[in-house]
């Protein structure tokens, strides 16, 4: 056989050409759905719904953020708080059916605390309000499973976004409120739900989601379009920040939203990584990124997309015997729905860790 020279023809200059481009969108989406990490199994990873919950009142971008409270005496008891962020408050038993709804408004983020001030038979539950900016109030009876508005306070943060709370050792619950601008409030709670503003400090661009380690001290925010800070607590305390992981060169692909802590034979950071539709997990002492999954859809629960909050705990509950995980879903399907919650049972997402 003869081998003639490939000779560089219009047409064959063309075709390399196209082929050049192909290729290199597939490298151009590839990159952007790795988020950039350098890693090939960062999206290959993947869990499935157990449940949903019933989907919330308001149609388009409305669900957005949940909390769960666990009943000490009867896990079957415990209920999954999520906000309407067009409308109000509803409350999920653990199957994912609705128990009671609040329509108090533009309520963006939830978060609640048990036993504040020594008193075991209430939680405190805080909600952020956008419109107008507002601090909402609410206590969670415990014999009743009835979630009960308190009061509402107006506060000087440019549309209110992310929410969460802490108990310090003696008790008191403190509250901390963030903004589109970057700005964040810290206010202490008295058992007449009054509010006093005990500091405030600046990101340097817009964030929402936060969680705090009551035991540890520190607090977690997640900086929208740059990556997961941590810093300590105490009204007192100097502003320090420590880096957990970013977009650029990270594991996280903007928007990062949601953030929530496992608190199990090792505490782990939960990161709602919005721009790939992934989860992505931390060991929140040294920061070492284990994993990013996926929640995919089966014949009885669809998967989820574009997740703005999300809430994780290792309680042992009926059904979940390493606890359970509460993402918020941006696109409800099959059957076509409005917004609504998936829950994911820990157990699988543990196996998926494996160790």
């Amino acid at each position: 056989m003869t081998c003639r020279p490939i000779r560089n023809s219009p047409t064959s200059a063309l075709r390399r050409a196209l082929l050049f481009l192909v290729v290199a969108g597939v490298l151009l989406v590839g990159c952007a759905a790795g988020g950039l990490t350098g890693n090939p199994y960062h999206l290959q990873q993947r869990v499935q719904p157990v449940a949903e919950t019933a989907p919330v009142f308001s149609m388009f971008d409305s669900a957005d953020d949940p909390a769960i409270w666990i009943s000490e005496d009867e896990p079957a008891r415990s209920l999954i708080i999520g906000t309407d962020k067009r409308s109000g408050i509803y409350v999920y038993a653990l199957d994912g059916s609705q128990r009671q709804y609040l329509p108090l408004g533009n309520t963006n983020n939830v978060d609640l605390r048990s036993a504040p001030w020594g008193d075991d038979s209430l939680s405190v539950v805080a909600a952020s309000g956008r419109f107008p900016s507002e601090l909402l109030l609410l206590s969670l009876d415990h014999a009743s499973g009835r979630l009960q508005f308190e009061k509402r306070y107006s506060v000087r943060l440019e549309e209110p976004y992310g929410i969460c709370l802490y108990r310090d050792p003696m008790g008191r619950p403190f509250v901390f409120m963030n903004s589109t601008d970057g700005q964040f409030a810290q206010y202490s709670v008295t058992p007449r739900f009054e509010i006093s503003l005990v500091r405030r400090f600046t990101f340097d661009s817009q964030v929402e989601g936060c969680v705090v380690d009551d035991e540890a001290g520190f607090l977690y925010v997640a900086e929208e379009h740059r990556g997961i800070w941590r810093m300590r607590i105490a009204p007192g305390a100097d502003r320090r920040r420590e880096l957990v992981d970013s977009v650029r060169g990270g594991h996280l692909v903007a928007d990062i939203e949601g953030l929530a802590l496992y608190h199990g034979p090792r505490k782990l950071l939960i990161a709602s990584s919005q721009g790939d539709n992934s989860y992505a997990v931390y060991d929140a002492d040294s920061f070492e990124h284990l994993l990013s999954f996926h929640v995919s859809g089966n014949e009885r629960v669809d998967g989820t997309s574009d997740t703005d909050g999300l809430e994780v705990t290792a309680a042992a509950l009926p059904g979940f015997p390493d606890g359970m995980l509460v993402v918020q879903d941006g696109d409800n399907t099959d059957p076509a729905a409005n917004q609504n919650f998936k829950i994911v049972s820990w157990t699988d997402v543990a196996a998926l860790i494996g160790r």
